[in-house]
Protein backbone atom coordinates (compact mmCIF):
# COMPACT_ATOMS: atom_id res chain seq x y z
CA UNK A 1 0.00 0.00 0.00
CA UNK A 2 1.19 3.49 -0.76
CA UNK A 3 -0.29 5.12 2.32
CA UNK A 4 -1.84 4.25 5.66
CA UNK A 5 -5.33 2.82 5.55
CA UNK A 6 -6.99 3.42 8.88
CA UNK A 7 -10.57 2.23 8.41
CA UNK A 8 -11.00 -1.36 7.23
CA UNK A 9 -14.22 -3.36 6.97
CA UNK A 10 -14.61 -7.13 7.30
CA UNK A 11 -17.95 -8.72 6.36
CA UNK A 12 -19.51 -12.10 7.05
CA UNK A 13 -22.82 -13.75 6.19
CA UNK A 14 -24.64 -11.63 8.77
CA UNK A 15 -24.03 -8.62 6.50
CA UNK A 16 -25.95 -10.07 3.55
CA UNK A 17 -28.64 -11.19 6.02
CA UNK A 18 -29.78 -7.56 6.19
CA UNK A 19 -31.01 -7.96 2.60
CA UNK A 20 -32.59 -11.35 3.44
CA UNK A 21 -29.52 -13.33 2.41
CA UNK A 22 -29.13 -16.73 4.00
CA UNK A 23 -26.94 -17.51 6.97
CA UNK A 24 -25.05 -20.82 6.96
CA UNK A 25 -27.81 -22.52 8.96
CA UNK A 26 -30.37 -21.36 6.40
CA UNK A 27 -28.28 -22.62 3.48
CA UNK A 28 -28.21 -25.91 5.37
CA UNK A 29 -32.02 -25.97 5.36
CA UNK A 30 -32.14 -25.25 1.64
CA UNK A 31 -29.63 -28.00 0.90
CA UNK A 32 -31.71 -30.55 2.81
CA UNK A 33 -34.46 -29.89 0.29
CA UNK A 34 -32.20 -29.95 -2.75
CA UNK A 35 -30.56 -33.20 -1.64
CA UNK A 36 -33.66 -34.91 -0.27
CA UNK A 37 -33.52 -37.55 -3.02
CA UNK A 38 -29.90 -38.42 -2.20
CA UNK A 39 -30.20 -40.55 0.93
CA UNK A 40 -26.49 -40.61 1.76
CA UNK A 41 -25.87 -36.86 1.47
CA UNK A 42 -29.15 -36.03 3.19
CA UNK A 43 -28.25 -38.30 6.09
CA UNK A 44 -24.76 -36.79 6.30
CA UNK A 45 -26.16 -33.27 6.46
CA UNK A 46 -28.58 -34.16 9.23
CA UNK A 47 -25.95 -36.02 11.22
CA UNK A 48 -23.27 -33.31 11.04
CA UNK A 49 -25.64 -30.33 11.17
CA UNK A 50 -23.31 -27.96 9.31
CA UNK A 51 -23.13 -27.91 5.52
CA UNK A 52 -19.48 -26.82 5.34
CA UNK A 53 -18.37 -29.58 7.69
CA UNK A 54 -20.47 -32.06 5.72
CA UNK A 55 -18.86 -30.87 2.48
CA UNK A 56 -15.47 -31.23 4.13
CA UNK A 57 -16.27 -34.88 4.84
CA UNK A 58 -17.29 -35.49 1.22
CA UNK A 59 -14.12 -33.73 0.01
CA UNK A 60 -11.99 -35.90 2.30
CA UNK A 61 -13.70 -39.07 1.06
CA UNK A 62 -12.94 -38.11 -2.52
CA UNK A 63 -9.28 -37.30 -1.81
CA UNK A 64 -8.72 -40.57 0.04
CA UNK A 65 -10.60 -42.77 -2.42
CA UNK A 66 -10.85 -41.14 -5.83
CA UNK A 67 -13.36 -42.95 -7.99
CA UNK A 68 -16.58 -42.51 -9.91
CA UNK A 69 -18.78 -42.88 -6.83
CA UNK A 70 -16.98 -40.38 -4.61
CA UNK A 71 -16.62 -37.94 -7.53
CA UNK A 72 -20.34 -38.13 -8.34
CA UNK A 73 -21.20 -37.53 -4.68
CA UNK A 74 -18.87 -34.52 -4.45
CA UNK A 75 -20.17 -33.04 -7.71
CA UNK A 76 -23.76 -33.44 -6.57
CA UNK A 77 -23.08 -31.71 -3.26
CA UNK A 78 -21.15 -28.83 -4.84
CA UNK A 79 -23.83 -28.33 -7.50
CA UNK A 80 -26.51 -28.12 -4.80
CA UNK A 81 -24.46 -25.48 -2.95
CA UNK A 82 -24.06 -23.41 -6.12
CA UNK A 83 -27.81 -23.73 -6.74
CA UNK A 84 -28.47 -22.39 -3.23
CA UNK A 85 -26.23 -19.40 -3.92
CA UNK A 86 -27.95 -18.98 -7.27
CA UNK A 87 -31.33 -18.73 -5.57
CA UNK A 88 -29.97 -16.16 -3.14
CA UNK A 89 -28.42 -14.09 -5.93
CA UNK A 90 -31.67 -14.18 -7.90
CA UNK A 91 -33.44 -12.80 -4.85
CA UNK A 92 -30.84 -10.04 -4.55
CA UNK A 93 -31.26 -9.23 -8.25
CA UNK A 94 -34.99 -8.68 -7.77
CA UNK A 95 -34.38 -5.94 -5.17
CA UNK A 96 -34.49 -2.28 -6.23
CA UNK A 97 -31.19 -1.54 -4.45
CA UNK A 98 -29.22 -1.62 -1.20
CA UNK A 99 -30.76 1.37 0.52
CA UNK A 100 -33.29 0.95 3.33
CA UNK A 101 -34.60 4.52 3.09
CA UNK A 102 -34.57 7.43 0.64
CA UNK A 103 -33.09 9.67 3.34
CA UNK A 104 -29.51 10.41 2.19
CA UNK A 105 -28.46 10.83 5.83
CA UNK A 106 -29.00 7.10 6.32
CA UNK A 107 -27.41 5.89 3.07
CA UNK A 108 -25.78 2.50 3.62
CA UNK A 109 -23.73 2.93 0.44
CA UNK A 110 -22.36 6.26 1.62
CA UNK A 111 -21.44 4.57 4.91
CA UNK A 112 -19.65 1.74 3.07
CA UNK A 113 -17.82 4.22 0.85
CA UNK A 114 -16.07 5.69 3.90
CA UNK A 115 -13.84 2.62 4.31
CA UNK A 116 -10.32 2.49 2.90
CA UNK A 117 -10.89 -1.14 1.94
CA UNK A 118 -13.63 -3.75 2.22
CA UNK A 119 -12.82 -7.41 2.86
CA UNK A 120 -15.65 -9.92 2.67
CA UNK A 121 -15.95 -13.62 3.39
CA UNK A 122 -19.20 -13.76 1.44
CA UNK A 123 -19.35 -15.36 -2.00
CA UNK A 124 -22.73 -13.94 -3.02
CA UNK A 125 -23.22 -11.18 -5.61
CA UNK A 126 -24.81 -8.48 -3.46
CA UNK A 127 -22.01 -5.97 -4.13
CA UNK A 128 -21.84 -6.78 -7.84
CA UNK A 129 -25.58 -6.29 -8.21
CA UNK A 130 -26.23 -3.22 -6.07
CA UNK A 131 -23.12 -1.38 -4.87
CA UNK A 132 -23.02 1.67 -7.14
CA UNK A 133 -21.21 4.38 -5.20
CA UNK A 134 -20.14 6.10 -8.43
CA UNK A 135 -23.79 6.93 -9.12
CA UNK A 136 -24.35 8.69 -5.79
CA UNK A 137 -21.81 11.48 -6.07
CA UNK A 138 -19.71 10.44 -3.09
CA UNK A 139 -16.59 12.55 -3.25
CA UNK A 140 -13.92 10.05 -2.24
CA UNK A 141 -14.19 7.36 -4.92
CA UNK A 142 -15.05 7.16 -8.61
CA UNK A 143 -16.36 3.63 -8.03
CA UNK A 144 -15.12 0.31 -6.70
CA UNK A 145 -13.19 -2.69 -8.03
CA UNK A 146 -12.09 -6.20 -7.14
CA UNK A 147 -8.30 -5.93 -7.44
CA UNK A 148 -6.68 -8.48 -9.71
CA UNK A 149 -10.01 -9.72 -11.09
CA UNK A 150 -11.20 -9.04 -14.61
CA UNK A 151 -14.92 -8.87 -15.40
CA UNK A 152 -16.31 -9.78 -18.84
CA UNK A 153 -17.02 -6.91 -21.20
CA UNK A 154 -20.79 -7.06 -20.62
CA UNK A 155 -20.72 -7.34 -16.83
CA UNK A 156 -22.58 -4.08 -16.14
CA UNK A 157 -25.56 -5.22 -18.22
CA UNK A 158 -25.45 -8.84 -17.09
CA UNK A 159 -24.21 -8.74 -13.49
CA UNK A 160 -26.01 -11.90 -12.40
CA UNK A 161 -24.65 -14.45 -14.89
CA UNK A 162 -21.21 -13.19 -15.87
CA UNK A 163 -17.98 -15.01 -15.00
CA UNK A 164 -14.87 -13.22 -13.76
CA UNK A 165 -11.25 -14.40 -14.14
CA UNK A 166 -7.96 -13.27 -12.58
CA UNK A 167 -6.06 -10.77 -14.69
CA UNK A 168 -3.19 -12.29 -16.70
CA UNK A 169 -0.53 -10.42 -14.74
CA UNK A 170 -0.07 -11.39 -11.10
CA UNK A 171 0.32 -7.73 -10.03
CA UNK A 172 -2.44 -6.88 -7.56
CA UNK A 173 -2.72 -3.14 -8.06
CA UNK A 174 -5.20 -1.11 -6.02
CA UNK A 175 -6.50 1.72 -8.17
CA UNK A 176 -6.10 5.11 -6.51
CA UNK A 177 -9.62 6.40 -7.18
CA UNK A 178 -11.50 3.11 -6.83
CA UNK A 179 -12.49 1.56 -3.51
CA UNK A 180 -10.97 -1.94 -3.26
CA UNK A 181 -13.18 -4.90 -2.36
CA UNK A 182 -11.44 -8.19 -1.61
CA UNK A 183 -13.50 -11.40 -1.59
CA UNK A 184 -11.25 -13.46 0.68
CA UNK A 185 -13.02 -16.75 -0.04
CA UNK A 186 -13.67 -16.10 -3.72
CA UNK A 187 -17.05 -15.84 -5.37
CA UNK A 188 -19.67 -18.07 -6.96
CA UNK A 189 -18.95 -16.47 -10.35
CA UNK A 190 -15.15 -16.48 -10.21
CA UNK A 191 -13.08 -19.00 -12.17
CA UNK A 192 -9.32 -19.45 -12.40
CA UNK A 193 -7.43 -19.56 -15.70
CA UNK A 194 -8.20 -23.29 -15.99
CA UNK A 195 -11.91 -22.49 -15.46
CA UNK A 196 -11.87 -24.08 -12.01
CA UNK A 197 -13.95 -22.62 -9.20
CA UNK A 198 -12.42 -19.79 -7.20
CA UNK A 199 -14.64 -20.57 -4.25
CA UNK A 200 -13.48 -21.55 -0.76
CA UNK A 201 -16.10 -23.65 1.04
CA UNK A 202 -15.72 -26.70 3.24
CA UNK A 203 -12.56 -27.98 4.89
CA UNK A 204 -8.90 -27.12 4.37
CA UNK A 205 -9.66 -23.49 3.53
CA UNK A 206 -6.08 -22.39 4.11
CA UNK A 207 -4.78 -25.05 1.71
CA UNK A 208 -7.23 -24.00 -1.00
CA UNK A 209 -6.33 -20.33 -0.52
CA UNK A 210 -2.59 -21.07 -0.80
CA UNK A 211 -3.19 -22.98 -4.05
CA UNK A 212 -5.10 -20.11 -5.67
CA UNK A 213 -2.74 -17.23 -6.41
CA UNK A 214 -5.35 -14.46 -6.36
CA UNK A 215 -6.88 -15.64 -3.08
CA UNK A 216 -3.45 -16.06 -1.52
CA UNK A 217 -2.65 -12.47 -2.49
CA UNK A 218 -5.96 -11.32 -1.04
CA UNK A 219 -5.05 -12.97 2.26
CA UNK A 220 -1.73 -11.13 2.21
CA UNK A 221 -3.52 -7.85 1.50
CA UNK A 222 -5.82 -8.41 4.47
CA UNK A 223 -2.79 -8.89 6.72
CA UNK A 224 -1.13 -5.79 5.26
CA UNK A 225 -4.14 -3.54 5.69
CA UNK A 226 -5.00 -4.46 9.26
CA UNK A 227 -1.37 -4.48 10.41
CA UNK A 228 -1.02 -0.86 9.31
CA UNK A 229 -0.48 1.27 12.45
CA UNK A 230 -3.58 3.04 13.83
CA UNK A 231 -5.96 0.76 11.96
CA UNK A 232 -9.55 0.47 13.12
CA UNK A 233 -11.30 -2.69 11.95
CA UNK A 234 -15.09 -2.82 11.77
CA UNK A 235 -16.47 -6.37 11.63
CA UNK A 236 -20.08 -6.83 10.49
CA UNK A 237 -21.89 -10.15 10.57
CA UNK A 238 -18.88 -12.44 10.97
CA UNK A 239 -19.25 -15.22 13.56
CA UNK A 240 -15.49 -15.84 13.98
CA UNK A 241 -15.71 -19.44 12.77
CA UNK A 242 -12.70 -19.29 10.41
CA UNK A 243 -9.51 -19.97 12.34
CA UNK A 244 -7.23 -18.54 9.64
CA UNK A 245 -9.10 -15.22 9.69
CA UNK A 246 -9.10 -15.09 13.48
CA UNK A 247 -5.33 -15.62 13.55
CA UNK A 248 -4.73 -12.73 11.15
CA UNK A 249 -6.90 -10.41 13.26
CA UNK A 250 -5.23 -11.42 16.50
CA UNK A 251 -1.73 -11.08 15.07
CA UNK A 252 -2.60 -7.55 13.91
CA UNK A 253 -3.62 -6.67 17.46
CA UNK A 254 -0.37 -8.08 18.84
CA UNK A 255 1.91 -6.43 16.29
CA UNK A 256 0.15 -3.14 15.54
CA UNK A 257 -2.38 -2.55 18.33
CA UNK A 258 -5.40 -3.07 16.09
CA UNK A 259 -8.70 -1.84 17.53
CA UNK A 260 -12.07 -3.27 16.58
CA UNK A 261 -15.72 -2.23 16.31
CA UNK A 262 -18.13 -5.17 16.20
CA UNK A 263 -21.58 -5.30 14.61
CA UNK A 264 -23.13 -8.63 15.60
CA UNK A 265 -26.40 -9.67 17.30
CA UNK A 266 -24.43 -11.49 20.04
CA UNK A 267 -22.16 -8.54 20.67
CA UNK A 268 -18.85 -9.33 22.34
CA UNK A 269 -20.09 -12.86 23.07
CA UNK A 270 -19.32 -13.61 19.41
CA UNK A 271 -15.63 -13.12 20.22
CA UNK A 272 -15.17 -15.37 23.20
CA UNK A 273 -17.52 -18.18 22.27
CA UNK A 274 -16.23 -19.11 18.84
CA UNK A 275 -15.38 -22.82 18.65
CA UNK A 276 -11.81 -23.96 19.01
CA UNK A 277 -10.40 -25.30 15.75
CA UNK A 278 -9.29 -28.92 15.90
CA UNK A 279 -5.58 -29.37 16.61
CA UNK A 280 -5.02 -25.62 16.70
CA UNK A 281 -4.27 -23.15 19.46
CA UNK A 282 -7.27 -21.15 20.63
CA UNK A 283 -7.15 -17.54 19.46
CA UNK A 284 -8.10 -15.20 22.37
CA UNK A 285 -9.93 -12.61 20.31
CA UNK A 286 -11.54 -11.20 23.44
CA UNK A 287 -8.19 -9.54 24.25
CA UNK A 288 -8.54 -7.14 21.31
CA UNK A 289 -9.60 -3.66 22.49
CA UNK A 290 -13.16 -2.77 21.54
CA UNK A 291 -14.02 0.72 20.30
CA UNK A 292 -17.73 -0.04 20.02
CA UNK A 293 -20.38 -2.70 19.64
CA UNK A 294 -23.73 -2.65 17.85
CA UNK A 295 -26.16 -5.54 18.23
CA UNK A 296 -28.86 -4.03 16.00
CA UNK A 297 -29.15 -5.12 12.34
CA UNK A 298 -28.02 -2.68 9.66
CA UNK A 299 -31.50 -2.89 8.15
CA UNK A 300 -32.77 -1.23 11.32
CA UNK A 301 -29.87 1.16 11.90
CA UNK A 302 -29.96 2.52 8.35
CA UNK A 303 -33.74 2.84 8.24
CA UNK A 304 -33.66 5.97 10.37
CA UNK A 305 -32.33 4.89 13.78
CA UNK A 306 -30.51 8.10 14.66
CA UNK A 307 -29.17 6.79 17.96
CA UNK A 308 -27.55 3.62 16.61
CA UNK A 309 -26.52 5.25 13.34
CA UNK A 310 -24.70 7.91 15.32
CA UNK A 311 -22.80 5.20 17.19
CA UNK A 312 -21.59 3.59 13.96
CA UNK A 313 -20.59 6.90 12.44
CA UNK A 314 -18.49 7.81 15.51
CA UNK A 315 -16.25 4.87 14.55
CA UNK A 316 -14.78 7.05 11.79
CA UNK A 317 -13.85 9.79 14.28
CA UNK A 318 -12.02 7.45 16.70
Amino acid sequence: MDHAMNHVLLLGAGFSRNWSGWLASEIMGDLLGRLADHAELSSLLRRIGNFEEALSQVQTDFRSQQGAETKTRLDRFQTAILDSFGAMNNAFASMPGMEFTNDRAFSVQEFLSKFDAIFTLNQDLLFELHYNIELHGFRRWNGHHFPGMQPPANWKTNRLCNVWHPMPKPDLRVEQNLQPIFKLHGSVNWRDRDNGQLLVIGGNKQTIIREKQILNRYSDMFKSYIQTPNTRLMVIGYGFLDHHINEIIYQAWQSSQLRMFLVHPRGLEALNKHPKAANKVHVPLEEIPSIGVSIRPLSSTFSGDRLEHGKLMRYFAQ
